[in-house]
C-alpha cells in the first residue's frame, strides 16, 4: 500500500512539476502586453505624475536565468519522478539557496512536501512562494490551488474552499 501512495505522489508530483515548468502560460492565461505606461485591458486609467511620466506597472516576475537552478530544477523532477521525494526536496532546498526569492522554486517545493503528506509545510510553503510572486496572477492562483489541497488533507474543509475560491479569483482577474 505504501509503495502504492508514493507511486501515486510521484506521479501527481510529475505532473505539476510538468505544468509548473513550462516555458509559456496555458493558453487562458496569455501574458499581458502593456505599452511603457499603458494599461491592461479593462484596468483604469493611472493618474499622471506631475512632468508627465506615468506609473510603470510592476515588473513581472523573473524566471529563472541560473543554469544551475536550471539543473537543480530538472533533478529534482527526474528524483521526483523515480520516487525518491526526499532528495527532490533537497535539490529543491539547494535551488532556493541559489534563488532565494523565486516563488517557482518555493512552490515546487510545497508540491514535494504535499506529496509527501506534509499537508501543513506545503501550505507554509506555498504561502511563501505567494509573497514573492506579486504581479503574477497565475503563480498566485497555482499557490493557492495547493494550498486548497493542502487544507483539504488537513481536514480544514471550509479553508480549502475559501483557498479554492482565491484560485478562482485570481484566474477571473
Amino acid at each position: 500500500m505504501k509503495s502504492y501512495l508514493l507511486h501515486g505522489a510521484a506521479v501527481v508530483l510529475l505532473l505539476l512539476f510538468v505544468q509548473g515548468c513550462s516555458t509559456s502560460p496555458p493558453a487562458p492565461y496569455p501574458p499581458p502586453v502593456v505599452e511603457q505606461g499603458g494599461t491592461l485591458p479593462g484596468e483604469p486609467a493611472r493618474p499622471a505624475i506631475p512632468g508627465g511620466i506615468q506609473p510603470q506597472p510592476a515588473p513581472p516576475v523573473a524566471t529563472t536565468t541560473s543554469p544551475a537552478v536550471v539543473a537543480l530544477l530538472g533533478q529534482a523532477e527526474n528524483q521526483a519522478n523515480g520516487g525518491d521525494l526526499e532528495a527532490a526536496a533537497a535539490s529543491l532546498e539547494r535551488a532556493i539557496r541559489i534563488e532565494p526569492r523565486n516563488p517557482l522554486l518555493w512552490y515546487h517545493l510545497a508540491t514535494v512536501r504535499l506529496a509527501q503528506l506534509d499537508a501543513a509545510q506545503a501550505e507554509q510553503l506555498a504561502v511563501k512562494s505567494n509573497s514573492l510572486a506579486a504581479g503574477n496572477r497565475l503563480q498566485q492562483s497555482r499557490n493557492w490551488r495547493l494550498i486548497a489541497r493542502a487544507r483539504q488533507a488537513l481536514g480544514d474543509a471550509a479553508g480549502a474552499r475559501a483557498a479554492g475560491r482565491r484560485a478562482r479569483e485570481l484566474e477571473n482577474r
